[in-house]
């Protein structure tokens, strides 16, 4: 778990990056509980508020869930999260073009 303690880049965001090549290597399946907070910051060699950090970014990413009581679970895998948010994005961005259009041809059967 290479975690450089005086670098540039902040702990959390390292541990994030090092538990997402984890999940991506097969270390934590999809639908697999991952280590504690306890654990991660034993491992990692940093406070657990740290490690909650990198938790907290991938849970917003999409790539973890909590379960009160359960632990945290891998729900997707990192690439295909982004994948998603790609093609989310490309949806939004053809449903933006075609909200444009009809309004063009309302405009223009509203003129006539």
């Amino acid at each position: 778990m290479p975690i450089d303690q005086h670098g540039a880049q902040p702990l959390s965001t390292q541990i994030r990056d090092d538990l997402a090549r984890r999940i991506r290597a097969g270390e934590f399946n999809v639908g697999e509980k991952i280590p504690s907070l306890r654990a991660l910051a034993a491992d990692y060699g940093v406070a657990e508020l740290t490690v909650h950090g990198a938790i907290r970014e991938l849970q917003h990413a999409g790539v973890l869930e909590s379960s009160t009581g359960r632990g945290t679970f891998v729900r997707a895998l990192p690439d295909e999260v982004a994948s998603n948010a790609d093609a989310l994005e490309a949806l939004r961005a053809e449903v933006a073009d075609l909200r444009e259009r009809v309004e063009a041809l309302e405009k223009e059967r509203q003129s006539r």
